[in-house]
């Protein structure tokens, strides 16, 4: 069947249907890929709000401070040049010339849009013009329906799926051997990602009528969330690429500055500075996906935003707001392995899970291993060592590669503190629902979960479910972050500089600084 996921239609003969169940990978539970569950129907939980005829209005979010429009070196419309400050990106540089970020990168030889250096100057192609006005400031959901927060920690997917007629009732795929059924991909994407598993519904809805319709078209069945195309064939895929889009919109407009996007055809789109982040999320993925003649109803109040209302109701009903409170503080937090133990700080500030997410996570490799534990089990080898937890609290999920811990003690990781491990080994991991203090061990670091080339711990916050930064060198006026401290250690990065960074304790007058090997002390740290 080449690159087309592997469907499972099963016929429905009366209340009657057939099950088929599946384990699934880091998963001791269950998995039934059919509409129907053992011990009879099961009734959907309560949305936040039912379905609303009318919107509710929006709670209001303060404008966003406008950025200065960078003076060129030279004018009259010809080929100029700009400086780079702190905090800029290339498509920030983009906006305010008029241009692409593609365009800069041709015309001063770039290969890496994600590298630049305060001081680097750049050449800006010539007769650029001013950045087209904003083309909707239409708020079409508050940012806790972008997050897996608090606004939807009671949701059950499952049961929500399971009275809808359509094509994900009865979908499934195979991923590495095993079947996975649409709504485990759904909910394994909304957790991992932390997006809010109500938007994913919409979206899929929206773009393929998978809630309703359950015989889609073909190519709305190998690209039920719009994307087109051939190396982003099935749910899982498509799952994957939404999910990070809308995390890089959120997060980059809240944390990075994002001012613009780009469509296919390098058209440019201005985002409305009095929009809030979860708004610019949706908007930014529909300037991905969409063309730009499209775009337009995808993002006003008789697009999207329809669909969702009649799925769930006014999303601004139910909104948590602030969802991040301006004057949040970090809990005390040690180090996440053992005392008296050398461990290595290998990355600095970096993505909480893949590119789209704030840099929220930091990296630390064990102490070195034997030369026999590595002649068995190569470079990603289980360490003998331990994680440890950093705070006291409850153990909300753990499996092959993570280890979700809950700091506010309800076993509920889209509220309060979380902090999060990968690349947690399953052998020995600390049980879902255990109760631990601070430097209880949690599980041994390895290569599980997610791509890594070396066993090594990637360590990273949330808060009501939205990844919080390291540092944030492009915050908008009124929005700050809590700096990350550990054992008194407080961790910094550079701007655009990721997995680069380094930290300091002032009370030792020390300083380490993120570096992939074991040679150098520079980056060795205990406590």
């Amino acid at each position: 069947m080449g690159k087309r996921p592997f469907y499972i239609l099963l016929a429905v003969l009366s209340l009657l249907v057939a099950i088929l169940a599946c384990t699934r990978p880091g998963s001791e539970k269950v998995v039934y890929v059919t509409a129907t569950f053992p011990g009879g129907v099961l009734l959907p939980t309560e949305t936040s709000s039912a379905p609303t005829d009318t919107p509710i209005k929006p709670t209001p979010n303060p404008a966003r401070f406008d950025t200065p429009v960078a003076v060129a070196a030279s004018g009259g419309g010809g080929e100029q040049s700009y400086t780079v400050q702190s905090g800029d990106t290339l498509n920030v540089i983009a906006a305010r010339f008029g241009t692409t970020a593609q365009a800069i990168m041709s015309l001063n030889g770039l290969t890496n849009p994600d590298i630049l250096e305060v001081g680097q100057v750049l050449r800006i192609p010539a007769n650029t013009s001013a950045p087209p006005p904003p083309s909707s400031n239409f708020k079409t959901i508050p940012d806790s329906e972008l997050v897996y927060s608090p606004a939807v920690k009671d949701f059950d997917v499952a049961a929500y799926v399971k009275l809808k007629p359509g094509f994900l009732r009865v979908y499934s795929e195979e991923i590495s051997g095993e079947l996975w059924s649409g709504v485990e991909l759904i909910n394994q994407v909304a957790l991992d990602y932390s997006v809010n598993p109500r938007l994913l519904l919409a979206l899929i809805e929206y773009q393929s009528s998978w809630l309703s319709d359950p015989n889609p078209s073909e190519d709305q069945q190998n690209y039920p969330m719009g994307i087109i195309s051939l190396d982003r064939v099935g749910l899982w895929r498509q799952l994957l690429a939404a999910a990070n889009a809308l995390n890089a919109g959120y997060y980059s407009w809240k944390y990075r500055g994002l001012e613009t996007s780009n469509f296919a055809d390098g058209t440019l789109v201005t985002f409305a500075p009095e929009l809030n982040a979860g708004t610019v999320a949706v908007q930014f993925f529909f300037s991905q996906f969409s063309t730009p003649a499209q775009y337009q109803i995808d993002i006003s109040e008789q697009g999207f935003f329809q669909t969702y209302l009649s799925l769930f109701g006014d999303p601004f009903r139910t909104a948590v707001e602030p969802l991040v409170p301006d004057n949040l503080q970090q809990p005390t937090l040690m180090f996440p392995f053992g005392q008296g133990e050398t461990w290595y700080f290998t990355g600095g500030p970096h993505g909480g899970y893949n590119s789209g997410s704030a840099w929220a996570s930091v990296d630390f490799a064990p102490p070195t291993p034997s030369d026999e534990l590595v002649a068995q089990q190569g470079y990603c080898y289980i360490s003998v060592h331990w994680v440890t937890a950093v705070a006291p609290g409850v153990v909300a999920r753990s499996g092959e590669g993570y280890v979700i811990l809950d700091l506010d003690g309800d076993g509920n990781e889209h509220t309060g503190w979380t902090v999060v491990y990968l690349h947690i080994s399953s052998q020995e991991v600390v049980k879902p629902g255990t109760r631990v203090e601070t430097g209880d061990k949690l599980g041994h670091p390895s290569c599980e979960g997610g791509y890594s080339t070396g066993t090594h711990l990637h360590f990273g916050r949330r808060y009501n479910g939205e990844w919080i930064p390291v540092t944030c060198d492009k915050c908008p006026k009124g929005v700050s972050v809590p700096p990350l401290v550990l054992s008194g250690w407080t961790v910094l990065g550079y701007p655009n500089a990721e997995y680069q960074g380094y930290m300091v304790n002032d009370k030792l007058g020390a300083e380490r600084r993120a570096n992939v090997g074991r040679e150098d002390p520079i980056n060795q740290i205990s406590w």
